[in-house]
């Protein structure tokens, strides 16, 4: 028999339901899907990888992002979730153009694929051109990622900010948002790689009318609804002022929990509601770096995961300033032992299958990815462990969460498609992508006014951070 891909002579981390790790083990693909598993394998290929020395496991998952953000990173930084929103994103992502977003969606999938990350799932609510999320959808696809896109619905504020904001262009009607949906899913969910949720912004940024109505789609549709949940702290007061309950609470009454529920943030939740989502079924993705960087806080993690929560990992935007999920996954695990004071508040192997199988069912898809497994889909990463901070000796999964880069990845395969070997991309230009990336943000700054610019000049500070320095 002739496969079309054959790893070889690799430790394979399964992460199937035996939680297999198999040294000098060969995989097969063919078709897209694993054929077979094992040692010493036997298979004509068409393409060969050696993976002696390395770590074979599937790809990495990120289960939340917004990659609008990833051309303007570095221009908004030490600030709190307020002035970072006034100060540094309404300013430019007000004139993010299709240009601009598929630009930006090329610069994060290059980084995804560099990084080992096989699986994106985006929440796409900048609707300042309805053709935005069409474009960042179709340059996910071509790069040849497997990715949830959120179709985000704001019809009322963005963070919190009312319409009648200069900023407030990616602010829609309910009628238009429920209608472009549709369009959406009809034209993208369960095209080849790519399926389609529907996202809330927040309780602050969607109307009561609008948010009953996506709930009831998403149900006609069997697809997530996924959203924000207290996040920040200040989100639960203004809850409790406008409906007498906390934020989670809230979502619970309008029926947004449930198996197709999916949380990001789940921050500032209180003992009742951590319950709420246990018994419901409801998923969580924990954003760690994102949180720590805007001073959010520390989601209570451990406790959720000790009641069975499927809990997943995600980036958010551009405050987490990588893709890099094992990044992600190592602050997760360090936020947890440090403010716990327990060491075994989150372990090696949670982590991993946050990263992973988690992550595969916060998305709905843990049937064919997430693990390592014949008929799954050939997801899967190869770790380079020849290098002076890992050695391809001792506990392979503990050295992958707490001491691997995702600069370790050598290659990425997605579906049995390779898209990166021995670190160089071969689905996409990554001269054109940061040539057009560079040029589309240089034309987003110009467009975003002195203000922005300004945050570019800032003088290096007396004191405290740098953009106090230009308040005005």
């Amino acid at each position: 028999m002739t496969v079309e891909l054959l790893i070889k002579n690799g430790t394979v981390i399964t992460m199937d339901a035996e939680r297999r790790v198999i040294e000098n083990c060969d995989v097969a693909v063919s078709g897209g899907r694993i054929v077979e598993i094992g040692q010493g394998l036997e298979y004509e290929a068409e393409k060969t990888l050696d993976a002696a020395g390395c770590v074979v496991c599937p790809g990495l998952i990120n289960g939340h992002s917004h990659v609008y953000q990833s051309l303007i990173e570095g221009l908004g930084y030490d600030m709190h979730f307020d002035p970072w929103n006034w100060r540094f994103l309404f300013p430019v992502v007000s004139k993010v153009n299709p240009g601009n977003a598929k630009a930006g969606a090329a610069l994060a999938a290059l980084e995804l694929i560099k990084n080992g990350v096989t699986t994106i799932s985006d929440h796409w609510y900048l609707h300042t051109d309805m053709d935005n999320i069409y474009r960042v959808t179709e340059t996910f696809d071509e790069a040849g990622l497997r990715a949830q896109m959120v179709f985000g619905l704001l019809d009322q504020t963005f963070a919190g900010e009312r319409t009648d904001s200069e900023y407030m262009t990616m602010i829609q009607s309910e009628e238009k948002l429920l209608e472009e949906a549709r369009r959406y899913y009809d034209t993208w969910h369960g095209t080849r790689r790519t399926t389609v949720a529907l996202g809330p912004g927040s309780t602050e940024d969607i109307s009561e009318s609008l948010m009953l109505k996506t709930v009831q789609l998403s149900k006609e549709l069997d697809i997530n609804v996924s959203t924000h949940v207290a996040g920040w702290i200040e989100i639960n007061s203004y809850t409790i002022r406008r409906f007498g309950e906390r934020d989670l609470e809230h979502f619970h009454t309008l029926g947004l929990t449930g198996p197709r529920g999916v949380m990001f943030h789940a921050v500032w939740l209180s003992d009742r509601e951590i319950e709420i989502i246990a018994t419901t079924g409801t998923k969580v993705v924990h954003c760690p770096i994102a949180n720590a960087y805007l001073g959010y806080g520390i989601s209570p993690v451990s406790r959720m995961l000790s009641l069975g929560v499927a809990v997943g990992l995600g980036t958010d935007g551009a405050a987490s300033y990588t893709y890099d999920m094992l990044e992600v996954a190592r602050t997760a695990g360090m936020l947890q032992k440090a403010t716990k004071l327990d060491a075994e508040a989150v372990t090696a192997e949670e982590l991993m299958e946050m990263l992973t199988v988690n992550g595969a069912k916060v998305l709905g898809i843990e049937d064919e990815v997430g693990a390592l497994a014949v008929g799954k889909q050939a997801d899967l990463i190869v770790v380079d462990y020849k290098q002076p901070h890992l050695l391809p000796v001792g506990r392979w999964l503990p050295k992958l969460i707490y001491s691997a880069r995702g600069s370790d990845v050598i290659h990425t395969v997605v579906a049995g498609r390779v898209l990166m070997e021995d670190r160089k991309v071969l689905s996409m230009d990554e001269e054109k992508v940061m040539a057009e990336a560079l040029s589309s943000r240089e034309d987003l700054i110009e467009r975003a006014g002195q203000e922005t610019r300004d945050l570019l000049t800032m003088p290096w500070p007396k004191s405290g951070p740098a953009w106090r320095s230009i308040v005005k």
